[in-house]
């Protein structure tokens, strides 16, 4: 206590209180604070009787990154109440520490769904080659949400070795799952078995898959998607549309100008503005009459971008 500046003291004081409001008050208190000192008090307060202080100084210790704070904070995520428990894994990916990284992938073994699947998101944006295979290992976990944390840790660690693993889930049941394996088979490339599993997922039932596969599809610059992302282009989802105009821009598919034409006259202005854009990606020249027809879109960023595709058509 002789240690502490005034304020502090009266906090580690209000921290020994009887009553938990208070040492719950003490908790958000000290997240104000940079000091060490601040910190360790909240590391201690993980260890409160009152499940609303552990809350208080879990979310508190977001405001504190020293490596103490954050071994706590993975210790936490075993906390009987469940309030804690989701606090620390929301500190924990917010902090994208690798000082922890050993101790997060010890978790991801835990007997809980809650802990593996915090540890897997904890580690995501980690990118540490030691959790390939833990990872591995979590696809075939019963849990969705692990499956689902685990395919997005490989897509982070961009490993082209991980990719057949992963084209296995492209028909996982859970819809969350198969979103996440379409984001993370960019990673495959142009030339890559992903291509015919990210193509499924342009296909999937779900509409939210589709709309990551053809984002992804275009990322990957997938030659071999021009078809069905054309296909795409009448989806009934209009984020779907979007993204698969998106693609044929980045893949730069002539064959698909008729099409993009098409959808400058479509209701949804961000899809005549990807629409637009494509077509000045591509740059053929018989996109000229759909762009010009489109010149006095209602819509001024549309026109905007028609404009520059205009620019771009009579260059080429």
């Amino acid at each position: 206590m002789d240690d502490l500046d005034d304020d502090l003291a009266v906090l580690a004081e209000r921290c020994a209180d009887a009553d938990p409001g208070i040492r719950r008050v003490a908790m958000m208190a000290l997240a104000e604070s940079i000091e060490p000192e601040a910190e360790a008090l909240l590391v201690a307060g993980l260890a409160d009787a009152d499940s609303a202080v552990r809350e208080a100084a879990a979310r508190g210790l977001d405001e504190h990154d020293g490596e103490a704070a954050s071994l706590a904070l993975v210790g936490a995520l075993d906390d009987a109440a469940a309030p804690v428990r989701l606090a620390a894994a929301e500190v924990l990916f917010d902090r994208k520490d690798t000082r922890i990284g050993a101790a997060l992938l010890q978790r991801v073994g835990h007997a809980d769904a809650f802990v593996r699947t915090a540890a897997l998101r904890a580690l995501r944006e980690l990118v540490l080659p030691e959790a390939r295979e833990p990872c591995l290992a979590a696809l075939a976990d019963p849990a969705p949400e692990v499956r689902r944390e685990a395919v997005g840790v490989l897509g982070y660690l961009r490993d082209a070795a991980t990719v057949p693993a992963l084209v296995k889930l492209a028909t996982d049941a859970d819809a969350e799952v198969r979103r996440a394996v379409a984001a993370a088979l960019v990673i495959s490339g142009p030339d890559s078995a992903g291509g015919p599993a990210l193509l499924a997922c342009l296909a999937d039932a779900d509409w939210q898959v589709r709309e990551q596969a053809a984002a992804s599809i275009g990322k990957a610059r997938l030659a071999m998607a021009a078809e069905p992302l054309m296909v795409a282009l009448a989806d009934p989802a209009w984020q779907v549309r979007v993204k698969a105009a998106g693609a044929l821009g980045k893949l730069k598919a002539r064959s698909a100008v008729a099409a993009l034409g098409g959808a400058l006259t479509d209701p949804v202005s961000n899809l005549r503005k990807e629409a637009a854009a494509a077509l000045g990606d591509i740059g053929d020249a018989a996109g000229l009459t759909w762009l010009e027809a489109a010149a006095n879109d209602p819509d001024p960023d549309v026109r905007k971008i028609v404009r520059w595709a205009v620019t771009c058509c009579r260059a080429a």
